[in-house]
């Protein structure tokens, strides 16, 4: 019985952390220039990541980046859940937004 009052807490804390991990940039990266670069360079004239450097950008906020990152996944057609999703945004945040 003592055993399972010391495994329990510790398949808790395994559970929970893993449920918790943070976002993974580069993976973010590789999903980002596989669906988005070349629809980003059509709209930019050739350079994909002047829409996020452009003086008129529209992202002001990680929520914004975060419900820009689901339009565009929804409208490419991508099937990303909500951690990749979650790379994507630290990955442009990190790399372009710094939010």
């Amino acid at each position: 019985m003592k055993l399972s009052h010391t495994i329990l807490p510790a398949v808790f804390f395994t559970l929970l952390s893993s449920a918790t991990q943070a976002a993974n940039p580069a993976h973010g990266k590789d999903l980002h220039d596989a669906n988005c670069q070349s629809c980003h360079a059509s709209l930019m004239g050739g350079n994909a990541n002047k829409i996020y450097t452009r003086a008129d950008r529209r992202v002001s906020s990680l929520n914004g980046l975060r419900n820009q990152v689901t339009r565009c996944k929804t409208t490419v057609g991508v099937a990303w859940p909500d951690d990749q999703i979650d790379d994507v945004v630290e990955y442009l945040n990190n790399s372009f937004y710094k939010l």
